[in-house]
């Protein structure tokens, strides 16, 4: 079986990888970065076909070794986008290590990121400065958690814009006199996206109006030292009508503005 697995890896396997991965490349150059260099250090991307195919024979022959079935090695190993639907693109590039050893790394890339920021999330405080919170229901997670508001950019919005509409849906309250307080990296080893986190003072005006596909559940405010005690902890109990929530608090986006603000405007 070695052998010719061997033998099949001595052959054109793989082809040149498929069009659609280098047009992908060329239309979207902001969202794709720079190629970089492995010499200066970082992680190389290779556009050349015949070098894109060399990759793949050597990360499959590595899975091979691993005692991976070739089917599973020869799909595990492949370049270029693996998979997309409504909303992201799942690519995997061809690459060289600064070790100098090729292989392959994958991406994550949403499709509403693509030219500008994919999403934004907002830190809104009251005049007491306690922070409006949401009481928020995830699938990933598998959990509530208390966390800002945030969502997506839709086409033609601006960063005010968006983060103004998501604020008024998932609390109901209005973003008076936002500031920018810079873009945190969701998950820098396979997202591309970089989110903005802007805060606002936070005037109530209406209900929440959650999407159909969100669960968020309640409104919380928390003052500074209650959320210091809850990032402690881990977790806030959300007292409802009819039941107690534990709720995750663990949110990397209200830990970067909390952060922010304590630094640049509430010193005192």
């Amino acid at each position: 079986m070695r052998i010719i697995c061997l033998l099949l890896l001595g052959c054109s396997l793989f082809g040149e990888p498929a069009q659609d991965y280098f047009d992908f490349l060329l239309a979207h150059p902001k969202t794709h970065g720079l190629l970089g260099s492995y010499e200066k250090g970082e992680i190389e991307i290779l556009t050349q076909p015949h070098s894109i195919e060399e990759v793949e024979r050597i990360a499959m022959r590595r899975l091979l070794d691993k005692g991976v079935d070739i089917d599973y090695a020869k799909e595990w190993s492949r370049t270029g986008i693996i998979a997309e639907d409504q909303y992201l693109f799942w690519v995997r590039d061809a690459v060289i290590f600064p070790s100098g050893e090729k292989g392959t790394y994958d991406r994550i890339l949403w499709k509403s990121g693509l030219e500008s920021n994919p999403g934004v999330a907002v830190l809104p405080y009251l005049a007491d400065y306690r922070i409006v919170l949401v009481l928020h229901y995830r699938h990933a997670t598998r959990s509530w958690e208390l966390e800002l508001p945030r969502g997506m950019i839709r086409a033609g919005e601006t960063i005010r814009t968006a983060a103004t509409r998501e604020l008024l849906e998932e609390t109901g309250f209005r973003a008076d006199d936002s500031l920018l307080l810079g873009t945190i990296a969701v998950d820098s080893g396979i997202f591309t996206s970089l989110v903005p986190i802007l805060a606002c003072k936070a005037v109530q005006v209406d209900e929440i109006q959650p999407d159909y596909s969100e669960a968020i559940s309640h409104v919380v405010t928390l003052t500074l030292k209650e959320i210091d005690q809850a990032l402690l902890k881990g977790f806030w109990d959300v007292s409802l009508e009819e039941r107690t929530i534990r709720a995750a608090v663990r949110d990397p986006f209200l830990t970067y503005a909390l952060f922010q603000m304590k630094l640049r405007h509430w010193q005192d």
